[in-house]
């Protein structure tokens, strides 16, 4: 047991698993729509739940998604959490290269 776990925390630090784990949260229509919508700015579950007519509580799990594979960044104020693209320039040069494939 003590092995499972200790090889688990070790994968956190291998670049396949970081790799993997991003894209994992690309690999879904819903998270794309998300981080094509923090491209142009940041927004609570809430705004991007309207945005994209799902409810709040998927559009919050998804969040979370993006959010521990490294893609996005969050700020609480008050009650609500902002969330916004880590490194927006790399969202755009990624999406400009998937275009460039799809040729």
């Amino acid at each position: 047991m003590l092995y499972l776990n200790m090889h688990k925390y070790a994968n956190i630090q291998n670049p396949l698993f970081k790799r993997r784990q991003v894209f994992r949260a690309l690999a879904c229509e819903h998270r794309l729509e998300i981080l094509e919508i923090l491209r142009y700015g940041t927004h609570t579950v809430t705004e991007v739940a309207g945005f994209l007519g799902l409810h709040p509580s998927v559009v919050s799990r998804h969040l979370y998604m993006l959010f521990s594979s490294g893609l996005l960044s969050m700020e609480k104020k008050g009650n609500e959490v902002f969330y916004s693209l880590r490194e927006p320039e790399l969202i755009t040069e990624l999406f400009e290269i998937v275009d460039k494939i799809g040729r």
